[in-house]
Parts: structure tokens; C-alpha cells; sequence
């Protein structure tokens, strides 16, 4: 038996080892639990990214039509697109496209700043509208549904003149499309328009150097959703091409327009235009001779000699002036127009309005007036039209 003040003090003594053996286990195994805690985040983590990295952002083949023109929109030369993805189920906007999305080509694909991922459901469906990025107007993409784009104007230079184009409504999911991406055919929301011309007079020599195109629309609102124009206004434009060296009319119809090189091919620098409000009302000649009512016509700025006389302008070694032939427009979006003037049985009327300086009518000077026959009979003209045909090339974006 210890005294009682001995057993106090080994009770004290065992009391304190035994607390600091527990004090240790207990630390220990909270030690332990933290650090498999900490290895169980970071797995997730790993896991998550490497999740998003084995993703395939959105990609796209973009098709566009044949090339007739240096400056007009193809599979080749599209550079850049916006584009609007939206939910197909409910029409609103997908997520990462409350604003049109950039992607800008790099090596022949498409990419954007940030990539955009398909949803998690590979069957979920996507709907996508595009358009090149030379789009004049104000944009309202609301939803699937309402799209529009107000006040598209024309440039009145015509090498300024965009080829605009556009697609919608093309779906799309991450089960059929992330391989190989979703293709886009894009249309031509415009009209294009060449000037050709020939003569097959032997007598008269016609040579040419300009064009112009009077009192057609030149700015109107595009629906997207049911591809069609309306609100045409400013219906009195005048698009005109004036160049420097001549062509020579001969029996072959050829383009009047300015050539352009592009890659080492000439291309007729052609008109991109509205498409017209119904069928214009082309100029009265006979009842409204200098055109008041501004109807529309077709002008072009020529020398005719005979031999070595000069029949129009009249006067001058070296002077050109306008003539012109009526002309009702129907055109429609996507359609390119070919009109061919013949000049071989005459050469129309004096520019109703701007003829040139050039032309110096009676009684001061030796040429017709304002609205006056030139020479023979009226200019006979036809007619082509020619879509635009997609071609069947890809682009990845």
C-alpha cells in the first residue's frame, strides 16, 4: 500500500501520459484524413480537366457560290463568319452566344478566341445562323425566329460593294457533327449585275469606257429567318463605273465593266445590288424625255466614229459621252443578271440626265439633246440569269 499522497501522484503522472498517447493518436489520424482529403480534390480536379480538354469545340464546312467576281464572297476566299448557335427545342440562345461569335480562319479552319462546346447530351440539337462579316445594317437576333437586319445599304462605288451572305436554320449535334463539323451553305442575300455589250456594224466603231446604272433602290431591311427584302428606299441611286482604257465593241458580246485582276485571272468588277421591290418602272422616252419621274435605264459612256470622223460627241480628238436605253429590273437575291446591249442597228438616246461634258447639243454645239435618238434604231438588249451554285468544297472552323 502507498501512502495516500504517493498514490495521488502516481494517479497524476499516469493521468498525463495517457492523455498525451490519445492527444497524439487522435492528431495522427487527423493528419491522415486531411491529406486523403486532399488527394480526393485534386483526382476530381484532374478528372474534370481532363473531361473538357478531350472535348471538341462547335465546327463548321462553310460552302458559298461560284466565282464570277474579284471581290465576290467564295468557299476559297471567306475569311470570317458570326455566328449565332441557339437551343433548337426552345428557340432561345445557346449558352456563349448571347452575342454573334467571331471566328476568324487560320490555315484553312475556322476557330474563335474561346472555344464553344457542344451540350452534354450528344443528341441535343443545335440551330446556327452565319453571316460573312461585311454586313452593312443593324442586327436584331432575338431568337430562332427573329432575325433581321436593318438599313443595309449599297456603297455607291462599286469596287466598295460587298458580297453579302448569309445561312440559318442548319442543325446540328455533338453526336453527328463534332467529328466532322456541322456544314453551312451560305447564299448570296444580293443581286449581281454585268454590263456586256457588242456590235456587229461594220461601219461604225464603238468604244467604251464606263457604265452606269440609274434610280434602283439602294437600302432596304433583310428578314433572315424567311430570306426577304423590304422597306427598299433610297429608290433613286445611280451606280456608276467609269475606267480608263477603252473596249472596242466587236460581234462577241463581252463584259463592259471594269476588269480587275484577281490571282492572274481578269474579273469583271460587277455590281452587287439590291434586290428590286417588284419589277422597276424603266424610263418613259417617249413621254418623259429628260426623266423626271426618275425611271430606271442603263447608261453607257462611249466614242462613235466612222472612219476617222466622230459621230458622238460630235466634237473633241478624244471625247466620250453617255447614251442610254430604257430598262425594267426584276431581281431577285442570289441570282447574278447579264445584260447584253447590241449596238449594232443603233446606239439609243443622250443620257437623260448627265450625258457628260463632253456632248455639246444644238444649237451651240453638233450633238443630239438630252433624251434624243443618237443613231438608228433603239439598243436591243437581252437577258441572262444565272444562280449562284454552291460548290461542293469544305472548310473546317
Amino acid at each position: 500500500m502507498f501512502p495516500c499522497n504517493e498514490s495521488e501522484k502516481l494517479y497524476k503522472r499516469l493521468s498525463i501520459k495517457y492523455f498525451l498517447i490519445l492527444f497524439f493518436l487522435i492528431m495522427n489520424k487527423m493528419i491522415y484524413l486531411c491529406a486523403a482529403a486532399a488527394l480526393t480534390l485534386a483526382s476530381c480536379s484532374n478528372d474534370e480537366t481532363v473531361e473538357v480538354a478531350q472535348q471538341k469545340g462547335i465546327s463548321f464546312r462553310a460552302v458559298t457560290g461560284l466565282n464570277t467576281r474579284a471581290s465576290e464572297v467564295t468557299t476559297a476566299n471567306l475569311s470570317a463568319l458570326k455566328v449565332t448557335a441557339f437551343w433548337d427545342k426552345n428557340n432561345n440562345k445557346y449558352d456563349g452566344f448571347d452575342t454573334e461569335v467571331d471566328y476568324v480562319k487560320d490555315g484553312g479552319v475556322f476557330n474563335s478566341a474561346v472555344s464553344k462546346f457542344w451540350p452534354k447530351d450528344e443528341n441535343e440539337v443545335l440551330s446556327f445562323t452565319a453571316f460573312s462579316d461585311n454586313w452593312t445594317g443593324t442586327k436584331t437576333i432575338t431568337d430562332k425566329n427573329t432575325i433581321s437586319v436593318a438599313g443595309v445599304k449599297i456603297a455607291g462605288t462599286v469596287a466598295d460593294q460587298k458580297d453579302m451572305v448569309y445561312v440559318t436554320g442548319v442543325t446540328g449535334t455533338k453526336a453527328v457533327n463534332e467529328t466532322n463539323g456541322v456544314q453551312l451553305t451560305l447564299g448570296h442575300a444580293l443581286s449581281q449585275i454585268q454590263i456586256s455589250a457588242k456590235s456587229d456594224n461594220t461601219v461604225y466603231t464603238y468604244q467604251v469606257k464606263g457604265i452606269r446604272i440609274s434610280n434602283v433602290d439602294g437600302e432596304a431591311d433583310f428578314n433572315v429567318v424567311n430570306g426577304t427584302w423590304s422597306n427598299n428606299a433610297a429608290n433613286d441611286q445611280i451606280y456608276e463605273v467609269k475606267y480608263a482604257t477603252p473596249v472596242t465593241l466587236n460581234g462577241t458580246a463581252q463584259s463592259i465593266m471594269e476588269q480587275k485582276p484577281d490571282n492572274g485571272t481578269n474579273y469583271s468588277d460587277n455590281l452587287m445590288l439590291l434586290p428590286q421591290a417588284g419589277a422597276t418602272t424603266a424610263w418613259d422616252v417617249e413621254n418623259d424625255k429628260t426623266n423626271t419621274n426618275k425611271g430606271t435605264y442603263i447608261s453607257v459612256l462611249l466614242k462613235i466614229k466612222k472612219g476617222t470622223e466622230n459621230v458622238f460627241p460630235a466634237e473633241g480628238d478624244d471625247t466620250y459621252g453617255w447614251v442610254a436605253v430604257p430598262a425594267s429590273f426584276t431581281w431577285e437575291k442570289g441570282n447574278k443578271y447579264v445584260y447584253t446591249l447590241d449596238f449594232t442597228n443603233g446606239a439609243g438616246r443622250v443620257d437623260p440626265v448627265t450625258p457628260g461634258p463632253d456632248v455639246k447639243p444644238q444649237p451651240d454645239g453638233k450633238d443630239p439633246d438630252k433624251g434624243d435618238k443618237i443613231l438608228g434604231d433603239p439598243i436591243k438588249f437581252t437577258v441572262t440569269v444565272t444562280p449562284w451554285n454552291p460548290t461542293d468544297n469544305g472548310i473546317n472552323m
